[in-house]
């Protein structure tokens, strides 16, 4: 029975050293194994946000990618082709306009790059009714700009239609003179869009070279373009190609250049002009075929 506690007594204070040992080796091991850890759980971090990073940097670029597309569109290689078909909307004015005179069926279109959902679309605004030129006097096709526009102009006839060239008052004031309640100028061959003083003459070809409209659409027409606003006059609608740049916004008008009114009138350049409604104002006289 001693024996047998004598040796139990033994085992115990072995087992006690043993412990002694073993508790430092185990605490000198901790910070060893938990540096180990946070190397690990920072690198798989690091690795975390290098992924995302690069996920990121893939989305923006896409992003890119699809914006620089959209500028583009729906133009190629810088050129929109008219089709038969367009998309159809309400005028706004902080759009790009382009005015096109079909002279094949004597329309007159106002058509815009407008953004519609997420992406650009040319629409057209309006379309109306024009007369042109004759045989002898045809409208000349081509690419125009707006160099200025005038409300109840004076007319001036030349020399070919009137060998004394007399002034006409403006249409307010005598029903003679055919360029109507308005006239948009154009920056060759004395060109205009204008009104007229005989609406039954709209859709056929019998001015001598400008383009006459009802006064009620040249009304809004004028409200409509700007000094620089690119005019298309073309032989027919469809198949007419368009330039990218036609669409880039046009710098802001010069009104003084714009129009020569009396300071008194209050609506400004860009309101539609009622027609036969009585306005007193300064005449500007210039030169001009009908």
């Amino acid at each position: 029975m001693k024996n047998t506690s004598l040796v139990a007594a033994v085992v115990s204070c072995l087992v006690s050293l043993g412990q002694a040992f073993t508790a430092p080796q185990a605490l000198a091991a901790t910070p060893l194994a938990n540096k180990a850890s946070n190397k690990a759980s920072g690198q798989t971090s690091g690795q975390t946000a290098s992924q995302a990073a690069s996920k990121t940097a893939s989305k923006t670029a896409a992003k890119s990618a699809t914006r620089k597309a959209n500028m583009q569109y729906p133009f190629i290689n810088g050129h929109y082709a008219l089709t038969g078909v367009m998309k159809t909307n309400g005028y706004r004015s902080n759009a790009p306009t382009v005015v096109l005179v079909d002279k094949g069926s004597h329309s007159t279109h106002i058509l815009q790059l407008q953004h519609l959902g997420n992406k650009d679309e040319i629409v057209r605004v309006m379309t109306v009714s024009n007369a042109i030129g004759n045989e002898d006097k045809p409208t000349p096709p081509g690419r125009y700009l707006v160099t200025m526009k005038k409300k109840y102009p004076v007319w001036i006839p030349t020399k070919e239609i009137d060998p004394k060239q007399k002034p006409v008052p403006p249409y307010n004031e005598t029903h003679k003179n055919p360029l109507g309640v308005a006239a948009i100028y154009l920056n060759k061959y004395e060109l205009a869009l204008h009104g007229t003083n005989d609406p039954k003459a709209i859709r056929k070809s019998v001015s001598h070279g400008c383009i006459r409209h009802s006064n009620s659409d040249i009304s809004r027409i004028f409200g409509m373009v700007k000094r620089n606003t690119p005019v298309y006059i073309v032989r027919q609608f469809r198949g007419t190609v368009l330039n990218r740049s036609d669409f880039i916004k046009a710098p802001a008008p010069n009104e003084k250049a714009m129009t020569k009114f009396d300071a008194s009138t209050e609506k400004s350049e860009d309101e539609p002009v009622q027609p036969n409604v009585p306005v007193k104002h300064k005449r500007v006289v210039v030169e001009e075929t009908c």
